[in-house]
């Protein structure tokens, strides 16, 4: 017998930025070359907007710049076959504005290097899903 997929419910704007919140990790999704290119980063998440650090020339930076762009994180639980995600997409820009970047340098955990340029993912839209498998609620058979 074949198992049943697992059940995805989707999340509200508020649930799904605060959950994305409690990671602190995440991966940019830019177009580099005309293809998708994923980059994982330390992030936080500062005024419904994601905030992030790369090195000026890196294939990040340059592809980020002034373009719309995804954002994405979730939190699996393989045990327990549940978790959840969240998707940010949004134009991307760097910051310059010395208050901001003296606010920012408080949010990211990691130390900060001075040669690293910031940017932000405005949220334009936000989407997210729980996810459940059946098994983790017994509705499987033995």
């Amino acid at each position: 017998m074949s198992k049943p997929p697992p059940t995805n419910h989707p999340l509200g704007r508020r649930e799904t930025l605060r959950l994305m919140a409690s990671e602190p990790m995440g991966r940019v999704i830019v177009s580099e070359g005309a293809l998708p290119a994923v980059h994982v980063v330390p992030f936080a998440l500062d005024r419904e907007c994601v905030v992030f650090r790369t090195p000026p020339d890196s294939p990040l930076a340059k592809a980020a710049l002034d373009t719309v762009v995804a954002f994405q994180t979730d939190h699996i639980d393989p045990t327990a076959h549940t978790g959840w995600t969240g998707t940010i997409t949004g134009h991307a820009s760097r910051i310059d504005d010395p208050t901001t970047l003296t606010r920012l340098k408080h949010l990211l955990p990691i130390p900060h290097d001075p040669h690293q340029t910031w940017f932000r993912i405005t949220s334009e839209f936000v989407t997210g899903h729980t996810l459940h498998s059946p098994a983790a609620h017994g509705r499987l058979p033995p």
